[in-house]
């Protein structure tokens, strides 16, 4: 059994499966996801530095704050460390717990200057360097030409980040103000134009950071959240699946959309989900396997519990009216996947 469990849920099929799937059909849910521990505790700590403010999160495809609003949105390949790993070995990055932190310290920065409109403040316009409109004079890429020696600007992460435009020029100096790690009175005090900003920041946060937003918070608006993803992970991230593929042994997700169809859950009028058909017809199937396929009670229990799994986590469906065929295909599919095992020790025919 332990050789067929290894197969049939062996990491490259979790994988496989993961990147196979709509970003919309994975119902991840932020407060669910390791990232809550890092939301939690932000917001303990902007209310300890007094700030009023409580911005909205929400997972999305990417991290960023909602351009004049308090919206922030998490990327959602920082929900759990499956999805981390993946996009590590697509993009060649992973955000670590630091990281996590400093974008949660930026974006707020951002919503902070948004939710009390900062940007329209003379002195702030004068500190940060503001020519024009604040909005529409921001770079459409993220291609900028920094000064490295420059004393003007906070650079945390050694990118010159805060250089792009004044709107990241506060959001960095935001974080690095609200990073208790900082220590930026020593680390910039040879840098007269950026400790000022920082002790600018200080006189805002002081001013403004009891205050009620100058706009009403909308939960409404959100770039790309999660359930308006229906491009599948793998897509979003850009990767391509053939070393998945190959190495995935237990991915039955296309046998089984060939018996059922995807339906939101609850079940649609007239239909049942597929894991239930597998659930109530488990013990006739399970017997069949052992007495014609060769497989120990064991290994077919594993096998059936595989589709009820994948079953479920597809919401695939079957009409009542055919439930009975589905029993029979489920019985078929289950039979060559054991038969196969029996045989080969494996589940496909090797490509």
């Amino acid at each position: 059994m332990t050789e067929l469990r290894r197969l049939l849920f062996n990491e490259a099929t979790k994988k496989l499966e993961l990147l196979t799937a709509p970003v919309c059909r994975l119902e991840l849910d932020l407060r669910q996801s390791p990232l809550q521990m890092h939301v939690n505790r932000h917001m303990a700590r902007l209310k300890r530095r007094g700030i009023r403010l409580r911005p909205l999160f929400y997972m999305g495809e990417d991290w960023g704050c909602v351009t004049g609003t308090a919206n922030i949105e998490v990327g959602f390949y920082d929900a759990d460390p499956l999805l981390r790993r993946l996009n590590k070995e697509a993009r060649g990055w992973a955000h670590d717990a630091w990281t996590i932190d400093y974008l949660l310290r930026h974006e707020t920065g951002h919503a902070f200057c948004y939710a009390h409109r900062l940007y329209k403040e003379p002195e702030f316009r004068t500190v940060f360097s503001v020519k024009g409109s604040f909005y529409d004079t921001y770079p459409s890429t993220d291609r900028y030409k920094p000064r490295p020696w420059s004393r003007d600007f906070v650079n945390p992460n050694l990118d010159h980040y805060a250089q792009k435009h004044p709107d990241d020029d506060f959001a960095e100096t935001f974080s690095v103000w609200l990073d208790p790690r900082s220590n930026w009175r020593q680390v910039y005090r040879n840098k007269r134009g950026a400790l000022r900003k920082l002790g600018f920041v200080s006189e805002l946060v002081e001013r403004y950071g009891r205050a009620a937003p100058a706009m009403p918070l909308n939960p409404a608006e959100r770039d790309s959240p999660v359930e308006s993803i229906k491009r599948t992970v793998g897509e979003v991230l850009g990767t391509s699946l053939v070393k998945y593929r190959r190495r995935a042994t237990g991915y039955i997700d296309p046998l089984l959309r060939r018996i059922g169809r995807f339906r939101p859950n609850p079940s649609p009028s007239g239909m049942i989900p597929l894991a239930e058909v597998v659930a109530a017809h488990s013990r006739p199937i399970a017997e069949a396997l052992v007495k014609n396929a060769g497989v120990t009670p064991a290994q077919a229990a594993t096998l059936l519990h595989k589709m009820q799994q994948r079953a479920n986590a597809l919401h695939l469906h079957v009409r009542v009216s055919t439930m009975d065929v589905a029993v029979i295909k489920l019985t078929s599919m289950a039979s060559s996947l054991a038969s196969r095992f029996a045989l080969t020790g494996s589940l496909f025919e090797k490509a």
